[in-house]
């Protein structure tokens, strides 16, 4: 469904992406497994390119969720409450693949903003994001948000299918910093910004863009507001989350899970309406991501050690340690064709892992109460 690193959506050219910016007390809610060797060349499904040198602890949970919900043989059957929310089964919103020759005039009186896709990551409420500029169209539209002062654009998730996710995220421009000089003009502008608020996309109305790259897009849209709520509803479903949460990270210390929250989480686990509950779903993509690294090095283990004992018998191994980076194309032919397998293997088995995270999130995304995204939350744990 999202691109999973088999293809490459066209926006991909225009920015370079910097981690999302997250507390340190969100970051500290994890323990992570040991840093890693750089190998240069070795592509993988949209995950970091680091490789780890140390054979990591197996992880004994089932990784695409927690086994507080799961069977013996892996399935995940109900709890017996009637809350609980299969959203294995669920689909995000996508419009319909895009027509270049379906230009249209903007209707009148309707919302338009410039819209920017941005792949397959999925930008979550009150986060903040850096993007490097240095495509000619999204040059114009920052040019364009300033002159008009709204300093607003939308971010839509990608498909494998080149569709665009029906809800978008909208950023707004925090702080933008001109450096064409300082980078010979390859970079444009280093921009910050912070996710404020979420549309529904109605119509886009120049889609030839997308393919031509004349300019950027623009879409009309509808805001994407939460539904009033009886309280009782909200308590009940916050409750049952928090309770899920507490049980993995006993679960997770129990069975000494290699990425695991702290027992310390737990003091600061916030799922209020008035802002927590979109910085702990932030703390879960997070946690996403680590359990995606963590089977990475479970994957790369055998290799690990074929080529730990190379770099030890070369020259530079014994006479300068073990390198900070490793290029594919200096090891031997041998080594090269396991990489290839191993790249194989792991975008087979891992990329699916990596787009179902991503419509997970996209699903909280377009959702309109906050007690429908709890326990959703509470499917995901």
């Amino acid at each position: 469904m999202f691109g999973s690193g088999s293809k490459l959506a066209p926006c991909h050219a225009a920015v370079v992406l910097t981690c999302v910016a997250f507390t340190v007390s969100m970051c500290s809610a994890f323990q992570l497994p040991s840093k890693a060797l750089l190998l240069r060349g070795f592509s993988k499904p949209g995950l970091s390119s680091s490789y780890c040198t140390q054979r990591p602890a197996l992880t004994t949970l089932p990784f695409r969720k927690s086994r507080l919900f799961m069977s013996e043989d892996g399935t995940r059957p109900p709890p017996e409450d009637s809350s609980f929310i299969d959203i294995d089964n669920m689909l995000p919103r996508f419009l319909p693949p895009l027509d270049s020759h379906d230009e249209h005039e903007p209707t009148p009186n309707a919302s338009v903003i410039p819209l920017f896709p941005l792949g397959s990551t999925v930008y979550t409420l009150e986060t903040e994001h850096t993007l490097n500029i240095f495509e000619p169209r999204y040059r114009a539209m920052y040019n364009d948000i300033l002159f008009s002062g709204s300093r607003r654009f939308a971010v839509c998730c990608v498909d494998d299918e080149q569709r665009f996710s029906q809800v978008a995220s909208v950023f707004y421009l925090k702080d933008l910093q001109e450096v064409s000089e300082q980078t010979g003009d390859q970079i444009k502008f280093i921009c910050e910004h912070e996710v404020i608020g979420r549309i529904n996309i109605t119509k886009v109305l120049n889609p030839k863009a997308w393919e031509d790259r004349s300019t950027y897009l623009k879409v009309e849209f509808q805001d994407v507001e939460d539904e009033d709520e009886d309280q009782e509803q909200i308590r009940s479903a916050e409750e049952a989350v928090t309770e899920s949460y507490q049980s993995l990270v006993d679960l997770q210390h129990e069975l000494d899970e290699n990425v695991k929250f702290t027992k310390e989480s737990m003091n600061n686990f916030n799922i209020s309406q008035d802002g927590g509950l979109w910085a702990t779903i932030s703390m879960w993509q997070i946690f996403q991501q680590q359990r995606l690294l963590s089977r990475q090095q479970e994957m790369q283990a055998e290799f690990q050690e074929k080529l730990l004992a190379y770099l030890m018998k070369s020259k530079d191994g014994l006479e300068n340690g073990l390198p900070e980076v490793v290029d594919i194309s200096e090891l031997p032919e041998e080594l090269q064709a396991e990489v290839r397998g191993l790249q194989a293997r792991m975008n087979e088995d891992l990329a699916p892992l990596q787009t179902r995270d991503a419509m997970d999130l996209q699903i909280l995304m377009e959702t309109r109460r906050h007690s429908q995204r709890l326990l959703l939350l509470r499917a995901m744990v």
